[in-house]
């Protein structure tokens, strides 16, 4: 913005009102009069005809008076002239109308923080042994730009299936909380399973052509429980362009109630009544834990490997004394450029003393789960279709996702999947290798934003076929 210096100004109006003086204004004696000087005309440098005269100053009543009695300037639209601006033809600043009042300013929009996600969604999972299961579930998560792992992670779902089948959970997991790089887990669980599957205890009978999900092979089960866990980081590995691997210290305390119920007629009836009742499982568990994921939830490349023991027994508010070791390392490579993933799993799983029936089919470690048989692990059996205090398997899954749809700010990966399992399972270390278990097929995955994963599975095995709908990868 350019301003005409105030000498230049006043001397061209004093020039403009000496001319414009009427000659019979001087006295008659020749001595000179009072200078008379017309009122002082500011004139707009734009709205100066062609011809150099100026015109006079126009005022319009009915403007919007501005914000005080200064003359407001503002920056140049890039579409044009401001109101204000001095290139437009009136810009006379004026006193405010004590009548009117001042606009308040328009706030601009707070930018929103990426750094916190919620995210509601709808649950649908499906095993032949719960059927079709329908929930909830509300996903929050805390994770700073440039940053792979969330800082914060809280999961609260509520679920019930076709068959009566309840779950409820409230659990959380909180990295770097002390700034030390630990992770903290806690969480609370409910379960109320009226189908819950008994095939006995080292049964290795087929069950080819039989109604393995039928009342004979049914108990109810219903859980109580909670846990807390801490790792803290002992060793760090770091590699260019790779993820940072983080050797931890391993330890948790664990608490389950679990009531046991037979109907009449059913397997756990006839064969095992001894297990009909309520069983405490009070466990302290403590290892070693090596993650180099690039992701939580979908990893395309590192390793996650736990090595963990427990002790259980009246000390820990446990029924009875027992033990376990477990061992389980997931393995991920991006094969080449190529987009595909090989995925790998081994696990071992050991149990003495005199565990009671929920561990004798599931795994340990750092993610309990049903085992041998289910939508997990030895998928194409039946769920916890073997139980025993020995078990041992291997997966492997290729995985390639080559669609990536853009729908807003999030991104929904459209792909498939080929897995491979093959599992043993024995009440002694001596009799593991005489069965084999080995089941496989393809499936179909759906990843929103690397957070949520939804696959969708066909799996074959000896005794049978299975489809399964499930969140989160089998490993």
């Amino acid at each position: 913005m350019r301003h005409v210096p105030w000498a230049m100004a006043c001397g061209t109006g004093a020039f403009a009102a000496l001319s414009a003086m009427p000659a019979a204004a001087a006295p008659r004696t020749g001595a000179p009069g009072p200078l008379k000087l017309n009122p002082a005309v500011g004139v707009p440098r734009a709205a100066t005809p062609a011809s150099g005269s100026p015109l006079p100053l126009g005022v319009d009543e009915n403007a919007e008076d501005p914000a005080n009695a200064e003359a407001l300037y503002t920056p140049l639209s890039q579409r044009g002239f401001h109101p204000m601006s001095v290139f437009a033809e009136s810009r006379t600043p004026r006193a405010p109308d004590p009548g009117k009042r001042r606009k308040p300013a328009r706030r601009s929009k707070r930018k929103r923080n990426t750094d916190h996600r919620f995210l509601p969604l709808p649950h649908v999972s499906s095993q032949p042994a719960t059927g079709l299961t329908l929930g909830g579930s509300l996903n929050y998560s805390y994770r700073k730009a440039g940053e792979q792992f969330n800082r914060a992670y809280v999961l609260a779902w509520s679920r019930v299936s076709t068959r009566g089948v309840q779950d409820h959970i409230f659990q959380g997991r909180l990295r770097d909380l002390l700034g030390k790089g630990e992770v903290f887990q806690f969480g609370f669980w409910i379960s109320l399973d009226p189908v819950f599957p008994f095939f006995g205890i080292n049964n290795h009978e087929s069950q080819a052509g039989t109604e393995i999900a039928g009342p004979y092979n049914r108990m109810r089960m219903d859980n109580y429980g909670g846990w807390f866990t801490y790792e803290h980081p002992l060793w760090r590995l770091y590699r260019h362009n790779r993820p940072v691997g983080v050797l931890r210290q391993y330890s948790g305390l664990f608490y389950y109630i679990d009531v046991l119920r037979g109907y009449p007629g059913s397997r756990l009836v006839e064969t095992n009544p001894e297990l009909i009742g309520t069983d405490r499982r009070g466990m302290l568990r403590g290892g070693l834990t090596w993650d180099s994921r690039d992701n939580d939830w979908s990893p395309r490349e590192g390793s996650l490997v736990d090595l963990t023991f427990d002790a259980a027994g009246p000390y820990t508010g446990s029924t009875s004394g027992w033990g376990r070791a477990h061992f389980t390392a997931r393995n991920f490579w991006p094969l080449g450029h190529t987009g595909f993933v090989f995925a790998h799993r081994v696990t071992l799983d050991a149990l003495w003393g005199q565990p009671p029936l929920m561990a004798l089919g599931e795994f340990g470690g750092l993610f309990p789960m049903d085992a041998y048989g289910g939508a997990f692990v030895g998928r194409g059996f039946g769920r916890r279709r073997f139980a025993g205090n020995i078990k041992a398997t291997t997966s492997a899954e290729i995985r390639f996702v080559p669609v990536e749809l853009p729908l807003g700010r999030h991104r929904l990966a459209v792909g498939f999947e080929g897995f491979f399992e093959m599992g043993l399972v024995s009440t002694r270390v001596a009799d593991l290798f005489k069965y084999w278990y080995p089941s496989g097929g393809p499936g179909l995955l759906f990843i929103w934003d690397r957070f949520v994963v939804f696959r969708i599975e066909s799996a074959h095995s000896s005794e049978g076929s299975a489809v399964y709908l499930q969140s989160d990868h089998a490993f």
